[in-house]
């Protein structure tokens, strides 16, 4: 916990008005030993959060600017998203989720627990899950570019890997695409019922997912209308975001 904390000081340290700092002032303004402080920004530097500008000196890393305009995608997705949530939960009090994709793995936005007797625990969906072992994730995969898919493809169909068919996975994906929605189960779990659709953004790009996970003994009773509602809310939060199919 006190190297985390001691990193986030040396961060705190680079801005607009000082955006390059020395392994020696930045030592001093953290009250840290220069070896010390090395460290610290040379494992900075490794994930990219740093760059090296010349010997010693270092700047803001190119990882700064990408978390940054996720945090601006995530924000205005989030604004877009949680009034229509927000509405779809108190209709229907089953467990709802917004996730997007980075790197691989599944970027929780926003959560919002069912209120019915029989709930579903928020906690069902996150990072912890494969891309493909979950409704939003298959999405998520659906929407990438065919060289992002290979590459994908290239680490899990490994021998032992989680893929065993190619084309087969690519054949699912595009009738995910085309269709912008999955349902399933969420890893083996035959109990719950995970709806998912795609929402899109003003270019007619898949942002995000929306989800809805529901006990599979209530869905059974009503299928039809667990897809539309979350078809239906997935939409207008497209729209929120400027998304016409019309192309209006």
């Amino acid at each position: 916990m006190k190297t985390i904390r001691k990193l986030g000081e040396v961060l705190r340290c680079f801005s607009a008005s000082q955006p390059e700092h020395s392994v020696t002032a930045l030592s001093r303004a953290i009250g840290n030993s220069v070896s010390g402080t090395h460290d610290l920004v040379e494992g900075l530097a490794g994930i990219g959060l740093l760059r090296k500008v010349e010997r010693g000196r270092y700047r803001l890393g190119p990882l700064v600017a990408t978390l940054y305009h996720a945090l601006e995608d995530s924000s205005a997705l989030v604004e877009a998203a949680r009034p229509v949530m927000t509405q779809l939960a108190a209709d229907h009090g089953e467990t709802l989720h917004l996730t997007m994709h980075d790197h691989g793995r599944l970027l929780l936005v926003e959560a919002m627990e069912g209120t019915r007797p029989l709930r579903v625990a928020p906690g069902v969906i996150g990072p912890h899950l494969p891309l493909h072992r979950a409704p939003p994730g298959r999405l998520h995969l659906a929407a990438f570019t065919p060289a992002r898919l290979e590459a994908w493809l290239d680490e899990q169909a490994r021998p032992g890997g989680a893929i065993t068919s190619r084309e087969g996975m690519r054949e699912e994906l595009a009738a995910l695409a085309a269709e912008g929605f999955a349902a399933g189960p969420i890893s083996d779990d035959g109990d719950l019922v995970c709806l998912a659709a795609q929402v899109l953004d003003h270019a007619d790009r898949a942002v995000a997912v929306l989800s809805m996970t529901v006990p599979a003994s209530r869905h059974a009773r009503q299928p039809r209308a667990f897809r539309s509602v979350t078809v239906e809310a997935a939409r207008q939060i497209s729209n929120r975001l400027g998304h016409r199919r019309d192309g209006g």
